[in-house]
């Protein structure tokens, strides 16, 4: 097992040991940690168990986490991650490229299993024009990339709060999902056919599928973007 994993397993347990009010206040601080791009999996890990040390601690000696934090926990927060090292911090691209090779090999995927299956029915259509794929890729990769950004930041604008509206930010994401899906469409929609067209076999769907998902593994140990 990684230090990393032993980190997540072990403040699993230890933080069952926290009070109502102290975990709601932990997690709050769990969440905002993880969802930092800026920060490196180890590293926020590393952050979260001295944070939760400290708070048990507190909370042994009767004293409220509150008082460990100030008025303001997530300005102390953002004080700690501005703390770290910039070797220490986590670049945003090698993260976000996970994120799409995943999407992207899931895709092939489920285009390939879809030809397959499609076909032994009906006769499909087993070409597909350049432009409709410049036309799908480029605004998935775009709305992805912000997309990841965009639901952060909705998540983290929830914490920290007496009242958290967790149900608007969560429409806010929903929205922003709905309105990509859309505009992708539109421009595909919109975009006439140009150019070569390149044909679409099954299984070099799925070999493109599970070597953009394998990619996407290796990037994720290479640069611990868990």
């Amino acid at each position: 097992m990684s230090d990393t994993k032993r980190l997540i397993k072990e403040n699993n347990e230890k933080r069952k040991l926290l009070s109502d009010d102290n975990l709601k206040l932990y997690e709050d601080f769990l969440i905002y940690i993880r969802t930092d791009l800026r920060v490196a999996e180890h590293e926020g890990e590393e952050l979260l168990m001295e944070l939760l040390d400290h708070m048990l601690e507190a909370q042994h000696e009767g004293r409220p986490a509150k008082d460990l934090f100030g008025e303001d926990p997530k300005a102390y927060a953002d004080e700690i991650i501005e703390g770290l090292p910039s070797e220490k911090k986590r670049e945003a691209i090698p993260f976000i490229t996970t994120i799409l090779c995943n999407l992207l090999g899931w895709g092939a995927i489920n285009v390939g299993l879809v030809y397959l299956v499609l076909s032994q029915f009906v006769e499909v259509k087993d070409s597909i024009s350049l432009s409709s794929l410049v036309t799908i890729f480029l605004p998935i990769i775009v709305t992805t990339a912000l997309g990841v950004k965009v639901i952060f930041a909705l998540i983290r604008s929830t914490l920290f709060q007496e009242k958290k509206s967790s149900k608007k930010a969560y429409w806010k994401a929903g929205l922003y999902g709905s309105g990509s899906f859309a505009v992708i469409l539109l421009i595909a929609w919109l975009i006439p056919d140009f150019g070569p067209s390149v044909q679409i076999v099954w299984w070099i769907a799925l070999i493109v599928g599970l070597v953009l998902i394998l990619s996407g593994k290796f990037i994720q140990r290479q640069f611990n973007t868990h």
